[in-house]
């Protein structure tokens, strides 16, 4: 036997011996189960959730008139605009140059409103996103609690299997909230308007 094979021979059963030594330490120690692991598609819950849908609609509702004005201003700019384009020939140099400094004010104004309103928007926006999401995390938690999981992943994995996807049955607890919120609210709406009507008759 030469060198080089006693050698390896000693180092083949080093690693047979130090297998065996970790198996029997792994064997002598309680067996625990593999961890529970369940991932979640957050754009999804930010899409299709009943919160969010309700976030959007309250959204415009609360900047429709803001919208409507703005869009109202951009007729009447390009109304005036088209105005002097077609009318410029037959007008004095004094109306063409009062509607041109006209359209200029407009035009400045109507960018100064565009923006403070795209700036309440987007603000209003990250405010019911933060909200949202939070309302979503208690949601998550509570899931994971309850069903014994060990970690819950969201928009970092790059890839899951179906079995493991639990987006569904998150997007159910959020419906089931969604609607005892919206119990809540028309019983309160309800007990307001009894309240209100009793003192009417008092």
């Amino acid at each position: 036997m030469t060198v080089l094979t006693r050698r390896m021979s000693y180092w083949l059963v080093a690693v047979v011996m130090a297998t065996g030594l970790a198996s029997s330490v792994a064997d002598a120690q309680p067996t625990r189960p593999p961890p529970k692991i369940g991932v979640v598609d957050l754009d999804r819950l930010v899409r299709e959730s009943p919160q969010a849908q309700n976030a959007k609609k309250n959204m415009a509702e609360r900047f429709a008139k803001r919208k409507n004005a703005l869009e109202a201003a951009s007729a009447e700019l390009q109304s005036e605009m088209d105005r002097l384009k077609n009318n410029a020939d037959s007008m004095s140099d004094d109306e063409r140059d009062q509607l041109s400094s006209k359209i200029r004010d407009d035009k400045h104004q109507l960018q100064l409103k565009q923006s403070q309103y795209n700036d309440d928007v987007s603000d209003a926006e990250q405010k019911e996103l933060d909200h949202m999401r939070s309302d979503l995390r208690q949601v998550i938690d509570d899931y994971a609690k309850n069903n014994g999981y060990d970690l819950i992943m969201g928009d970092s994995v790059l890839y899951a299997s179906d079995s493991v996807d639990i987006t569904d049955a998150i997007l159910q607890r959020l419906k089931t909230q969604a609607d005892q919120d919206a119990k809540q609210a028309k019983d309160s709406q309800k007990a307001k308007s009894a309240a209100a009507g009793g003192d009417s008759a008092d």
